[in-house]
């Protein structure tokens, strides 16, 4: 039997059950529910009669209603409304958003869940038509910006904003995406008969949502420091963390740590991204103990040409997106005032991809021949002089890991002896952040899928890699593989060793070779395509991000260690001899 709204049976007896406008339950008492008996058990008579005391009631608020604008619409007359922040403009259009997803569900309740099937194809056809308009419109049908309807409620609401006033222009592109937000709601509830968000503004706003309360404002300053506290705690990498400190200065020195989010504008903005691209270059060092802007005036004083690169100026742009994107998130504001394509295109450089430097297989056969391969004075400052020591440690194995394993600098050179096991017969390196017994350790990771366990490249076994690591787990006066390699200020292990590997190139090759250790991690990519390795063993082998694929690509704990170490043993780079570093059986 259909449901009639608005009737409730209570012991054996029916009653009017509606709920009061929310505007209106101050007048009401705050009640929020008005319920009245209908006189009856019979429930087609106490259908009749629901009927005629909801419409009364609906016509009780609806003259309640034109009293409250009346009121309204004197203390509205003081003086034309020019200007409003981001929060009360969305307090505003919610409140609006609410009133149409009500008509929307009322409609729903009351005819469109008994529409026919035909009557039902001709809403679905309308409120397409609808999604068309206020999305834009196409080649059939003209766009809605929604003018008309903030026109209407303004004047229902005695509100008087001026159309040219920026409290207009704010107010309009939002009641056009509420209008298109409710469009789309109905075509849900015509075609699949539930409805979901698609408009992230109103995302948990509904017909029986309360309408917003006051916001309490959040300063600048508090945000910047709620964000870059997030960066650490969701575990960015300390040089991405530095990245956010010039952005996140400028935006407390040009616009105030004081400031309310709400009350920044894009005005405001574009200000800041003026004085961003006139910033020198370590503005910090170059001039102590100034502001940032009052940098930019000594610099423009001296003539200083040294300003921020383009490449560096995009990412601060994107950074300071970033930071509003996680005030949007935490609701603190409703729109990011950075977020502008017309601003994004005047910081976007072009998409040319610089090539990078790479090893020839001449040049790897002349670095693996050099003296800390074939016999030097020692590995520490004459690694470069010809010698009787032919040490095997850090320096000598590092470069061998990132060519044959493809390992990032600092996967392999933070490792600790116990990251070396066997797993199901398979020799591996573990590359994790954890210690054997689960305990944390100061070793870091660039992402997620960079946890992994990688088979030792036969090249490596060859070579005696397994007999370094029975010596070092005899050695009790340190945990790590690579001792004698330091950790660096930054506390990356890859820091102190990178500037070591760029001197050995530059001695070794000459400085007119530009590749570095990571260039034999390019090196191991080629390397695996050559030899034809699908996708997901080049992912589980070199620790990249799972491709989006497919949802396929979701299923399954991937590649066996059993087929990584077949995979792996594809990878080789013919015309290079290392068999100078084997051991020479006995």
């Amino acid at each position: 039997m259909p449901r009639q709204s608005g009737l409730l049976l209570r012991g054996g007896r029916y009653y009017l059950n509606m709920r009061v406008p929310t505007e209106l339950r101050p007048l009401y008492g705050k009640r929020d529910i008005i319920r009245k008996s209908l006189g009856t058990s019979d429930r087609r008579e106490a259908i009749a009669r629901v009927r005629f005391e909801a419409f009364k009631l609906d016509t009780e608020f609806e003259v309640k209603r034109n009293e409250l604008k009346m009121v309204a619409g004197k203390k509205q007359m003081a003086a034309p409304l020019l200007n409003m922040s981001e929060k009360e403009a969305h307090s505003l259009v919610v409140r609006w958003f609410i009133s149409l997803e009500k008509d929307t569900t009322d409609w729903w309740e009351r005819s469109g869940r008994t529409l026919s099937s035909d009557e039902l194809e001709e809403c679905r056809e309308n409120f397409g038509v609808e999604v068309t308009a206020f999305d834009g419109g196409n080649s059939h049908y003209e766009g809605d910006d929604g003018t008309q309807y903030l026109d209407g409620f303004l004047k229902a609401e005695s509100l008087d904003i001026p159309k040219d006033s920026p409290a207009y222009q704010k107010l309009r592109p939002l009641f056009r995406r509420a209008l298109l937000e409710n469009a789309q709601r109905k075509l849900d509830l015509a075609t699949v008969r539930s409805v979901k968000s698609h408009e992230p503004l109103f995302r948990e706003v509904f017909a029986h949502t309360p309408p917003p309360k006051p916001r309490q404002g959040v300063a600048l300053g508090e945000m910047l420091t709620r964000y870059l506290k997030w960066l650490k705690e969701a575990g960015r990498a300390d040089v991405t963390q530095r990245t956010y400190e010039l952005p996140a200065r400028l935006l407390r020195e040009v616009l105030g740590a004081n400031t309310e989010l709400d009350s920044i504008t894009q005005d405001d903005i574009e200000r800041l991204f003026l004085l961003l691209r006139r910033t020198p270059t370590n503005a910090t060092k170059r001039y102590p103990g100034l502001t940032l802007e009052q940098a930019i005036e000594a610099a423009d004083k001296r003539s200083d040409s040294n300003r921020l690169g383009g490449k560096t100026l995009e990412n601060y742009f994107n950074n300071v997106v970033a930071i509003f994107n996680f005030a949007v998130a935490k609701q603190y504001i409703a729109l990011n005032p950075a977020k502008d394509r017309y601003s994004r295109a005047t910081f976007e450089q072009p998409a040319k991809r610089k090539k990078k430097a790479k090893f020839e297989i001449a040049e790897l056969n002349r670095l693996f021949r050099a003296p800390l391969y074939t016999g030097c004075k020692d590995d520490g400052n004459g690694y470069a002089m010809p010698g009787d020591e032919k040490p095997r440690r850090g320096r000598f194995w590092l470069p061998l890991a990132g060519l044959f394993q493809g390992f990032r600098a600092n996967e392999v050179a933070q490792l600790y002896t116990e990251d070396i096991a066997e797993i199901d017969g398979v020799p591996v390196f573990r590359i994790r952040t954890t210690l054997e017994n689960g305990d944390a350790s100061d070793k870091r990771l660039k992402t997620l899928q960079s946890e992994r366990n990688v088979p030792i490249h036969p090249e490596l076994l060859r070579i005696g890699f397994l007999e370094y690591v029975a010596e070092r787990r005899g050695d009790t006066s340190s945990p790590r593989l690579f001792p004698d390699n330091p950790r660096g200020a930054n506390g990356y292990y890859s820091s102190p060793f990178g500037k070591w590997f760029g001197r050995f190139v530059e001695r070794t090759l000459g400085a007119t070779c530009k590749a570095t250790f990571h260039s034999f991690r390019h090196l191991f990519r080629d390397a695996m395509r050559d030899a034809e390795l699908s996708i997901d063993d080049a992912e589980a082998l070199g620790g990249w991000k799972e491709s989006e694929r497919s949802a396929e690509s979701l299923y399954g704990s991937g590649p066996s260690l059993q087929r990584l170490r077949q995979q792996i043993a594809k990878v080789n780079y013919p015309g290079l001899d290392l068999t100078h570093l084997h051991p020479i059986s006995s």
